[in-house]
């Protein structure tokens, strides 16, 4: 009884418990003493891409998952002579006795590789990785250790170009986002005052039929009105008076409107608004507001009077020929 425990004992400490494959040790035995009884076989070396990553991303057991996936599916991708193990913490090797050339090897390589590439992100709730895998045939006179040494060497060299290729990716993305954010510079307003947004009447119109377009989409709703600023008999002020009523009425608009509205100086006695979220049953209440802070404190008899529109998506329209 105490002889079968032990045996059983020792058969369990053969494998590695996270992934359930062999362990180092006893694989480095089964792969030697395989070589002695072939001639050739080519050994396979996978490492799993940024495990540091993934580990300092997502934590450590969803790292030993990604482990165990690997373990799982290299497992469903060899032969019945092959021998797959654990031998890192993130590594894993293969011993093919009968992939005898170059070209079945890197065949072997290349599925492989595509087959985590291919299932990454198609599993919910499961992080995406992928392996680097590299390879080596057996030459004449190789003993085990021999030819470990030289497949981690290819490891190690393809791991560096990947951190190079990584680097300039990382370095043009970082050139991307340095462009954005100059772009954000460049475009975004330094407000400094909350009041109307006053340009001159080309840009006025650009912004009207930017608006415009969009209309048809989004549904929002907005109002152009034209104010003018006339005497007590209705007639256009003197000029001498006019340039001043029209300066003052500049910024009687602007601190009445919201921050997000439009205006401009449309004549030499007219302003034109372009005011959003706004219907023309909503006008006579805006313009009220403003003709009040015009008048007030002033003896003049100077007055406004408006006229507005609702504005409509923009049409289509075909020129008949």
């Amino acid at each position: 009884m105490k002889e079968k425990s032990n045996k059983r004992r020792l058969k369990e400490e053969e494998w590695d418990q996270l992934t359930g494959l062999l362990k180092k040790s006893i694989a480095e035995e089964r792969i030697a003493s395989r070589m002695i009884e072939t001639r050739g076989g080519t050994l396979f070396l996978c490492d799993v891409d940024h495990m540091k990553r993934i580990n300092e991303q997502y934590g450590h057991q969803m790292g030993d998952e990604c482990l165990k996936r690997a373990a799982q599916i290299l497992s469903y991708m060899i032969g019945s002579d092959d021998i797959l193990s654990r031998c890192g913490g993130d590594e894993f090797v293969i011993f093919m006795p009968g992939c005898q050339d170059a070209e079945q090897a890197q065949e072997h390589c290349r599925r492989i590789q595509e087959r985590f590439h291919t299932g990454r992100g198609k599993e919910k709730n499961r992080v995406p990785f992928s392996l680097t895998v590299v390879w080596e045939q057996r030459k004449s006179g190789n003993t085990y250790q021999m030819l470990f040494e030289h497949v981690w060497d290819k490891l190690e060299q393809q791991k560096r170009l990947l951190d190079i290729t990584k680097a300039e990716s990382d370095k043009r993305k970082d050139h991307y986002v340095a462009d954005v954010r100059r772009v954000k510079e460049e475009l975004t307003e330094q407000i400094r005052k909350q009041e109307a947004y006053c340009r001159d009447y080309e840009t006025f119109k650009s912004i009207y039929r930017f608006l415009e377009r969009g209309i048809a989409r989004s549904g929002q709703k907005a109002c152009v009105i034209l104010l003018t600023v006339v005497d007590g008999h209705g007639k256009s002020p003197l000029p001498y008076e006019k340039d001043m009523l029209m300066e003052q009425l500049g910024r009687d608009i602007g601190m009445t409107l919201r921050i997000g509205d439009v205006y401009t100086r449309y004549s030499s006695s007219q302003y034109l608004l372009l005011v959003i979220d706004t219907t023309e049953g909503q006008v006579d209440r805006i313009v009220d507001r403003i003709r009040r802070r015009f008048v007030e404190g002033r003896q003049g008899e100077d007055v406004l009077i408006h006229h507005c529109y609702e504005l409509q998506s923009v049409r289509n329209e075909q020129v008949m020929i």
